[in-house]
């Protein structure tokens, strides 16, 4: 398989949930699905300076618990996650159903999701070469798109709701804590190669349940508070 062939399956997440959204959300435009995915590639440079960069600092580059944990919570969730909400900001709102803009969110995770794949499996062919070690570049790409690339996607869901919350004058800040906490405690126990693993999937199963229980308020909130 060339290397384009692992380029093109990167993005199969990204494709596939476009169309999916495009065929199930009503009203759904194109032009501000393709707006999402544009600032979502715009927001993975500010994302990519801080790794190379800031992540360069002490705190940040030892082989501890504690430093395993500030990174995961303070950079791959806190940072990270505020980076990417300042460009969801930028995603119109007037004129668009919750649904339109929701799915929009979503498009732009699967859009960052799948470019940090890339660069993921860039970097994995600079270790190992090609055509060598092709089963486990298949396997990095297929472990990310059920992994990596969805708690990308839900956590911009719930960073979108927030924004939704806030420009509709509900002050609840709590969908965006979930995004920061979940996408640091997912990073963190993705990092381990035992049995902690996989508590990394429970963490995207959260994340996605949040979304569907914050969805479900905005569209409802007196049923939700009278429960």
């Amino acid at each position: 398989m060339s290397l384009y062939a692992f380029l093109a399956l990167c993005f199969i997440p990204l494709v596939s949930g476009f169309v999916v959204l495009m065929l199930v959300v009503p009203h759904l435009k194109i032009r501000y699905c393709l707006w999402a995915c544009v600032l979502s590639i715009t927001a993975v440079l500010p994302i990519a300076f801080i790794q190379y960069f800031v992540l360069g600092l002490p705190v940040f580059n030892t082989n501890t618990f504690i430093s395993l944990l500030i990174t995961t919570i303070i950079f791959n969730g806190l940072i990270e996650e505020t980076v990417k909400m300042f460009f969801l900001a930028l995603i119109p709102q007037k004129k668009v159903t919750l649904s339109c803009f929701l799915a929009c969110c979503f498009l732009f995770g699967l859009t960052l999701g799948s470019f940090e794949s890339v660069i993921y499996l860039v970097k994995r062919m600079q270790e190992i070469g090609l055509p060598n070690e092709l089963p486990d570049v298949f396997q990095l790409i297929i472990m990310r798109m059920f992994t990596a690339v969805l708690i990308h996607t839900f956590c911009a869901g719930l960073s979108g709701l927030y924004l939704w919350l806030f420009r509709h004058k509900q002050n609840k800040i709590l969908p965006f804590v979930y995004a920061v906490l979940l996408h640091g405690i997912y990073n963190f126990f993705a990092a381990f190669s035992t049995g902690y693993r996989w508590f990394s999937l429970v963490t995207i199963v959260f994340a996605m349940l949040e979304c569907r229980i914050w969805y479900k308020y905005i569209k409802n909130p007196k049923s939700e508070e009278s429960a």
